[in-house]
């Protein structure tokens, strides 16, 4: 569950290594704490906020470990709870409003496999949302406008991006990017940032 408030988190019988994120607020020159977030889907060593980003009153989370076989956007406060996808990957989105925060997305990629460890890295700015997935295997060297993505899997850890774009309060795919010289272990989507229109991604 979402924690709002300051309540200390209740850790008795947690699973092993499922990850949290907290969240605290500045007033003047005093931090407050004001959330803490647990994804509704926790499980076993998903490390649920290895990587976060935030921008104005939302929030990325990013587990690169996730496990479920879902390859849709879910837009509300669900998540799949199926584990037939090792280390597939999942980022989950939270809005914020007033002092509450709720999920908003939870996102998985259009061609989702074992291991791609897609939400290794995430950044987020205002409406726009990249994902990258370093382990992601195609043999794509282009990129894909729209919300498709390629299902080969000939390159091995070649690595993805993908670009998210939110409409009111719906997610959808804008984006499948490869590198224009992908090839097997370059873990393309090892890092990424945004600026205005401009996404860098680290190889």
């Amino acid at each position: 569950t979402i924690t709002n408030g300051t309540t200390i988190a209740n850790f008795s019988g947690d699973s092993t290594n499922s990850g949290a994120v907290y969240v605290y607020k500045r007033t003047g020159t005093s931090w407050a704490w004001e959330a803490f977030i647990k994804a509704v889907n926790k499980d076993e060593q998903d490390k649920f906020g290895s990587v976060v980003s935030i921008s104005g009153d939302t929030l990325a989370v990013g587990t690169g470990l996730e496990d479920s076989n879902q390859t849709t956007i879910t837009n509300g406060d669900n998540a799949s709870s199926d584990n037939s996808n090792a280390g597939s990957g999942a980022v989950y989105v939270y809005k914020r409003t007033g002092t509450t925060w709720v999920q908003e997305a939870y996102i998985k990629a259009a061609n989702n496999d074992a291991s791609d460890g897609f939400g290794y890295s995430i950044s987020l700015l205002g409406d726009t949302l990249v994902i990258g997935a370093a382990n992601e295997t195609s043999n794509e060297n282009t990129i894909t406008n729209g919300t498709t993505a390629s299902s080969n899997n000939s390159n091995a850890q070649s690595g993805a991006v993908y670009v998210y774009k939110r409409t009111g309060t719906s997610w959808a795919q804008e984006a499948y990017i490869k590198a224009v010289n992908s090839s097997g272990y370059t873990s393309f989507g090892t890092s990424v940032s945004i600026s205005d229109d401009t996404i860098a991604v680290g190889a």
